[in-house]
Parts: C-alpha cells; structure tokens; sequence
C-alpha cells in the first residue's frame, strides 16, 4: 500500500461538522516538538494535512491539560509498540 493523507469534512443536517484527519505516513512524514520554548506544541505534518495539537493556553497548561499530555504519551508508545510487533 502507498503513503497517503487525507482530510475529511461532514457537515450534518442541523449544519455541526465533524472534521477528520487520517494519516498512513512514509519517510516524509515530519513530527516537532521542540524542549524549552515559550510554549508546548507537537506537530503532525505529512501530504499537507497538518495536526498541532497544544493546551488551549500554551503558555500556561493546566492540570487537565497534563493529564491529556501523559494520554497521547501513553497512546503513542502503545502505537509504536503495536507496529513493531507487527513488523
């Protein structure tokens, strides 16, 4: 299967919208997030669908914004650990 990205809007009949991002990356894929800024950030960039995801305030998280933070810490390593089982 070839790498590819794709965005995906659904606008339903009351006019809420949903919007989705899939990712199936290659080499190309970029992810950042840069120690010791002025504020915390990952971002997700692969065949120009882009994903930032930070606190609604970054300069100044909260304690439910840790919580959400050690979540997608805890996602990714199950993500990593999945893939390498498969390989």
């Amino acid at each position: 299967m070839r790498p590819y990205s794709f965005t995906t809007v659904t606008v339903e009949a009351d006019g809420t919208a949903k919007v989705g991002v899939s990712m199936h990356p290659d080499e190309e894929m970029r992810i950042y997030c840069t120690p010791g800024r002025d504020r915390a950030q990952i971002s997700v960039m692969h065949a120009r669908a882009d994903v930032m995801i930070g606190p609604t305030n970054p300069t100044a998280p909260t304690a439910g914004d840790v919580q959400i933070a050690r979540q997608l810490a805890t996602a990714f390593a199950t993500y990593a650990a999945e893939v390498e089982r498969l390989h």
